[in-house]
Formats: structure tokens, C-alpha cells, sequence
């Protein structure tokens, strides 16, 4: 039996890895998160002797089990996380860590409680993400352009049920309207990734500093308009992309029904994306703001696909993806209209650059490619 790696059970890219791991002669056992504890993880050591352990996501509870057994604990953050799930439980021993992250937010906030934390990009798995080409197949989904993600509709209902037990509807009311009104000014500004960026709670208006919170509430507060703020930005921009003078079609949740004429239900993230990414003339991202300096999954997985991506530029992006050679960009809501209808007229330049974007992702972003960065880490360190 090869060396032993312990691994938290994750529904994304863990199955990936995991293979990736076996084929490269290790050996695995799988945890449950919700269902470990200090015994059943000193059970598991005990019973399989292992290397160190894996998860995908940063997680303080289990960095603590690694320390009380002297286990190193390496972790690949992929989600945003706030700061409360990246907090150190004392007790933890800060150099068995190593951590990869595709934020730099993340990577800077577990270096700052010295981790050796690194930054790793998101990566598609080609594996899984291949062009599809049959007529028949690709019909019942094409459209000039589309979004599938989610409307964050919720966001919005959460913050507006956080303020009314703390204010009433007035409150929660002019939370909204402050919100619109935010992002008028600085919405458009690349600069702009959430609240974070512009001072946090000092940036929010004297209606919301007067309620009464403890620092942990704050935090709270600035996630939960952080989100609604990236639910209007999004919303805003999937509203324009339906106004095009083409075909247009959104797949998520159905909180899309009433804000996209064009809404066609949700779509499994299995083949069905593949064929919304192969049969739509341009997929167009529209980031969560918070993550407007990361290059998130949706962009990897159209790319392997062989798909057409139009992106809101950022230096994230650029820093890994040319212009016109692997994607294409644009600038802002207000240009939108007008660079889709450049790139709708323009098919073999279109498929030219899908060629080109996927060739890129399978030279350097698929995930055996972020796998044999975090061996190379770990062994470099001798574990």
C-alpha cells in the first residue's frame, strides 16, 4: 500500500483529486466534516498511519485535530470564505499548515497568522469539460448569448430580514435604496470588490452605523450587503444582456423568473452545462463583486468546453487570459450592448479564440495541473 492521505469529503474538485491522488499511488481514506470529531479523528490516525491530510476549503476545526496529532494539514481554498471560517482556534500549530487559495484576500488573511499560504487559481476539469458538437444534442439550448448562474435573490432577503428585526421595514427599505444608489457611483469602478474596499463599516451610511451591533454583527452586516450589492450588479447586468438584439437565455435559480424574460430553469453541473457552454454564440460572465479579482470556476469550465467567453476585464484575468487570443472582454454595463453585438457578428473569429481558450486551459489550468503544484509544495517540505 502506498502512503496514506487523509481527505474531507467535497462535492467539488474532490472527486478530481482524489483520483489524481490514487493514480499517483497513495493511498485514501475519506472523512466526513459534519460527522468528525477528536475521537473519530484519533481513530482514523490510528487506524491508517497517515502522510497528512487534505481538504478542500480552509477549515480552523480541522487544522486544530492535525495540531493535537503533529499532522500536517494542507488545504485548497476554492470558495469565499469570510474571515470568521479563516480564524486560528488556539492551540493550532500555524507551520503544520499549508494552504492554497484562489483569492489573494484569503492567501494574505492565513499568512497573516503565519500559515504558508500560496496563491492557486481555480482550473477546469477537462476530464469532464469537453467540446460537443452534435446538432441534435446542442438544439434545445442554443441561443446567441446566455448566463447560468445564480440571481442571488436570497442575498436579498436575508439582509432585508436581518434589518427588520433590527428597524423595521423602513430600515431595511433605505438599506436598498442606499445599496442602488452605492453602486451608481462606484459600480463601475474595477477597483470596487465589496465594501472591504472603501472602507467597510466607515463607508456605510449613519442609518445602519446607529444600529446597535457587536463587532461579529458588523462583520455580519457588511457580508450580508456585500451580497446584496453583487445581486443588483449581477442582476443588473444579466437585465442588459436580455435586452440585446439577439437571443438570449439564463439558466440558475428561480429566483431568475422574474427578473429575465428569457429564464429556462436550472441546469445540473454535469453534461447540461457543458451543452448550455458548446451551444450558446457567447457565454457571458458576470461576477459576484466580491469576487471581482479572482478568476472563478464558470470561466475555466466554458474555456474547456470550448466555449466563447465574454468577461468583465480585470487584472485578475489579463494576468492569465489575452485579449482576443483566449477570451474576450468588457469594460462596463454601459458597453455591454454594444460589445455583444460586435462579437455576435463575428462567428469565425469567435471559434477561433474558443480554440485557442481551450488549448490554454489544457496546457495549464486543469486541475492535475494545481495537484502537482500542492505535491510539489508538500514535498518540498518533506511530508
Amino acid at each position: 500500500m502506498g502512503k496514506c492521505i487523509l481527505f474531507i469529503e467535497y462535492h467539488l474538485f474532490m472527486p478530481d483529486v482524489r483520483k489524481l491522488l490514487a493514480d499517483g499511488g497513495y493511498a485514501l481514506v475519506g472523512l466526513q466534516s459534519k460527522d468528525l470529531n477528536m475521537e473519530r479523528f484519533n481513530a482514523a490516525c490510528d487506524a491508517n498511519h497517515p502522510q497528512w491530510l487534505f481538504s478542500i476549503n480552509f477549515s480552523p476545526e480541522i487544522a486544530y485535530l492535525c495540531s493535537t496529532r503533529g499532522l500536517p494539514y494542507i488545504s485548497w481554498t476554492i470558495d469565499p470564505l469570510p474571515n470568521k471560517r479563516l480564524a486560528l482556534i488556539d492551540g493550532t500549530k500555524p507551520a503544520s499548515c499549508l494552504a492554497f487559495a484562489h483569492d489573494m484576500q484569503t492567501v494574505h488573511h492565513l499568512a497573516g497568522q503565519g500559515i504558508h499560504a500560496s496563491h492557486l487559481l481555480l482550473a477546469a476539469p477537462a476530464n469532464r469539460r469537453s467540446p460537443i458538437a452534435e446538432t441534435a444534442r446542442l438544439m434545445p439550448y442554443r441561443c446567441d448569448v446566455s448566463f447560468v448562474g445564480s440571481s442571488m435573490i436570497d442575498e436579498m432577503s436575508t439582509l432585508d430580514q436581518w434589518l427588520v428585526a433590527r428597524g423595521g421595514d423602513a430600515r431595511s427599505a433605505a438599506a436598498l435604496d442606499w445599496a442602488h444608489r452605492l453602486l451608481q457611483l462606484v459600480g463601475s469602478e474595477p477597483a470596487f470588490c465589496g465594501l472591504h474596499t472603501i472602507g467597510g463599516i466607515e463607508a456605510l451610511p449613519d442609518f445602519l452605523k446607529d444600529v446597535r451591533m457587536n463587532e461579529a454583527e458588523q462583520d455580519e452586516l457588511i457580508s450580508l450587503l456585500d451580497g446584496v450589492l453583487s445581486a443588483l450588479y449581477r442582476q443588473r447586468g444579466v437585465g442588459i444582456m436580455g435586452r440585446f438584439n439577439g437571443s438570449s437565455a439564463v439558466w440558475g435559480d428561480p429566483g431568475w423568473t422574474d427578473l429575465h424574460l428569457h429564464y429556462r430553469g436550472g441546469a445540473d453541473h454535469g453534461e447540461e452545462l457543458t451543452l448550455i457552454y458548446c451551444a450558446s454564440g457567447i457565454n457571458l460572465d458576470v461576477p459576484r463583486l466580491y469576487q471581482r479579482q479572482t478568476i472563478t470556476m464558470r470561466i475555466f469550465d466554458i474555456l474547456a468546453s470550448g466555449g466563447f467567453v465574454l468577461a468583465e476585464r480585470s487584472a485578475a484575468l489579463e494576468a492569465v487570459f489575452e485579449e482576443n487570443r483566449h477570451l474576450a472582454y468588457y469594460d462596463s454595463h454601459d458597453a455591454l450592448n454594444d460589445v455583444l453585438t460586435r462579437w455576435m457578428n463575428a462567428p469565425l473569429e469567435r471559434e477561433a479564440i474558443s480554440k485557442a481558450g481551450r488549448q490554454e486551459v489544457l496546457e495549464k489550468h486543469q486541475i492535475k495541473h494545481r495537484v502537482e503544484t500542492i505535491l510539489g509544495s508538500v514535498q518540498g517540505r518533506g511530508w
